[in-house]
């Protein structure tokens, strides 16, 4: 159960669960599977197979899991049949079927497919970290995060939340950390990879793969005017990652002292003890990195409301 990703929201206002009261709110909103009419369900989902609630509390973080099941109709076979009936009609009545036709006939097609089409599920992890002000969402592109944060609220009633926010740009600081080693912090290290963008509308861009970062023709690059948006990062051998210029956390690894520590407290093979281990070592370490991150850039800023 360990993240991959990190999309990271700031509680502007103090909020403080009651544990009792959140799994009754939980429940209301608990997943159940797609009607034959529908094309996707979500819901809260157990966070382990032999949970017996909808979420799990350890070291004052809050872990929820939201289920997503969808129905799945290939674009193909939607294409393949919509060509089918325009021809049969143009045949039949001897016209030409226009766009807006098309598109009446495509929503009939996508009607009589999803009932009998397939399901998959996605999932996406989350925590609330209410003493740390933070929800942390396990999500690698902005529209998961939307719908984890979307289901929350719901549940809750409401979610004071904004985006982390920072003093300093993320990619002023990133691009200073390649032009000067002296600038970078202690026990960071650049991991090989980098994208640089022109600032410029449509501007260039350049992604770098095994690189050696200090070199001359990176730093060329910067002296043009390009800048930091990705960087692959080793902090301390415990976490190795890539910082967006948006915050966002990519490619998310956690070290092997760590995983063997995990490994080492498992006192048996049960889903949920494996899961209150591998949380609890996650989220203490993450409490030391996300200070940390913000630090990098200046301290953590309080902008905007929700």
């Amino acid at each position: 159960m360990w993240f991959k990703n990190l999309q990271l929201f700031q509680l502007n206002k103090d909020i403080e669960p009651d544990l009792s009261q959140l799994e009754s709110q939980l429940e209301a909103f608990r997943f159940e599977p797609c009607k034959s009419i529908e094309t996707y369900r979500l819901g809260w989902t157990l966070p382990a197979a032999t949970a017996g609630q909808l979420h799990h509390a350890s070291g004052g973080a809050i872990l929820l899991c939201l289920r997503r099941q969808e129905k799945v109709i290939p674009a193909a076979v939607v294409n393949e049949t919509l060509q089918e009936k325009v021809e049969e009609l143009e045949a039949k009545e001897n016209r030409h079927v226009g766009r807006k036709e098309k598109l009446s006939i495509k929503e009939d097609i996508l009607s009589e497919l999803t009932p009998r089409a397939f399901v998959r599920s996605s999932f996406t992890w989350g925590y609330i970290a209410p003493k740390d002000n933070l929800v942390v969402v396990d999500a690698s592109s902005a529209k998961k995060a939307d719908e984890f944060l979307d289901l929350l609220r719901q549940t809750l009633g409401s979610l004071p939340v904004v985006p982390f926010n920072t003093e300093q740009s993320p990619s002023i600081v990133m691009t200073e950390w390649l032009q000067d080693a002296s600038k970078r912090p202690q026990g960071l290290e650049l991991d090989g990879q980098c994208e640089l963008r022109s600032d410029l509308e449509e501007g260039s861009v350049i992604r770098c793969k095994q690189q050696e970062l200090d070199a001359e023709e990176i730093l060329a690059h910067i002296e043009t005017g390009k800048q930091v948006v990705k960087l692959a990062i080793n902090w301390q051998e415990k976490i190795q990652f890539i910082l967006q210029d948006d915050l966002i956390i990519k490619r998310l690894r956690f070290g092997d002292e760590l995983l063997d520590e995990a490994k080492d407290s498992y006192s048996d093979e049960d889903p949920m003890t494996r899961l209150d281990t591998d949380f609890t070592l996650m989220t203490l370490e993450l409490k030391r990195f996300i200070p940390t991150l913000a630090e990098w850039m200046g301290g953590q800023s309080n902008l905007g409301s929700n």
